[in-house]
């Protein structure tokens, strides 16, 4: 006796089809807050921040706290280079580091006047702040730093 099987039945897919993805719109609740309306409710949430801090951002503040760690352990101008032990970061590389947190200081500066320039209100307000504290701390790394280089020229 042979028995007859049938094809097993095809199983409706859950997922939809290509088609219509690209055809189906989004639901009210989620079209309210896409695009331009999440990126305004972002900014002015940060405009309005309560502190200096929340309004920079963690990288802007790291930069900031990099370039002022960076001033601290600055070496006195004239000091030997030490290649060996714990001497090495503040003889080697903290000097190599000034530069370094000097062009990004700067190239914030300038994207903070680029995004000032197209904006409005209190995030206007924000960038200026912004580009205000990276002068100040360019100003301060170049004030720091100055002496150390001109004794590394002269040598």
């Amino acid at each position: 006796m042979v028995l007859k099987t049938r094809p097993a039945a095809k199983k409706k897919s859950r997922l939809p089809r290509m088609a219509e993805v690209r055809s189906a719109k989004p639901p009210v609740n989620e079209a309210a807050f896409t695009g331009q309306m999440q990126e305004q409710l972002f900014r002015r949430s940060r405009g309005r921040a309560d502190n200096l801090f929340q309004q920079m951002g963690a990288l802007r503040v790291a930069l900031v706290a990099g370039a002022i760690v960076d001033m601290l352990a600055a070496p006195s101008p004239g000091a030997p280079v030490i290649y060996a032990g714990a001497d090495l970061v503040t003889t080697l590389i903290v000097p190599v580091l000034a530069p370094i947190l000097l062009q990004v200081l700067l190239l914030d500066a300038l994207m903070g006047r680029v995004l000032m320039s197209s904006h409005t209100g209190a995030e206007r307000a924000r960038y200026r702040r912004i580009v205000t504290v990276n002068l100040v701390i360019v100003f301060l790394l170049v004030l720091r730093w100055t002496p150390y280089f001109l004794a590394l020229g002269k040598s």
